[in-house]
C-alpha cells in the first residue's frame, strides 16, 4: 500500500489547482462556520441564563410587592378598628366626665341613692348587671 501512493502524483495544472484551492476553502469555511455556530450557541446560552436570572428576580419582586399589599390592606382593617373604638372610648369618657351621666350611671348599677331617698326595684326592670352577673 506504501508502494501504491508512491506511484500516485498529483497533476499540476489549472484545473487541479483550482480544486485545491475549493475544497482549503470549503474547508476553511466550514472551521469557521463551527467556530460561529459555536460562539453563537455560547453567546445565546449566556443571554438565556441572564434572561432567567432577570426574570427569577421580576417574579420574587412581585411576589414580595403581594404580599406586602396584602400586610398593608391588614393593617389598614386594623387601624379602622382602632380608630372605630377609640371613637367609642372617647364617646365614653366624655359622658364620664358629666356629672349628670355618672350619677345617673351610680344610681342604676349600684343602687346609690341621696339621703331621704328610697329606692323600689321590680323584677321585671332590673337591670343586666345584676341578673347576667358577667357585666
Amino acid at each position: 500500500m506504501v508502494q501504491q501512493q508512491q506511484k500516485i502524483k498529483k497533476l499540476e495544472n489549472d484545473y487541479t489547482r483550482k480544486r485545491e484551492l475549493e475544497f482549503q476553502t470549503t474547508k476553511a469555511s466550514l472551521s469557521v462556520r463551527r467556530r460561529r455556530r459555536k460562539r453563537a450557541c455560547i453567546i445565546f446560552s449566556v443571554f438565556m441564563i441572564f434572561a432567567l436570572i432577570f426574570a427569577v428576580q421580576i417574579v420574587r419582586a412581585k411576589v414580595n410587592y403581594a404580599a406586602v399589599n396584602v400586610q398593608i390592606s391588614k393593617q389598614k382593617q386594623k387601624v379602622k378598628k382602632e380608630q372605630v373604638n377609640h371613637k367609642r372610648l372617647i364617646a365614653r369618657v366624655s359622658q364620664l366626665n358629666d356629672k349628670d351621666y355618672v350619677e345617673q350611671l351610680i344610681r342604676d348599677r349600684y343602687y346609690y341613692t341621696k339621703p331621704g331617698e328610697t329606692v323600689y326595684s321590680f323584677p321585671n326592670q332590673a337591670p343586666k348587671d345584676v341578673n347576667n352577673g358577667n357585666e
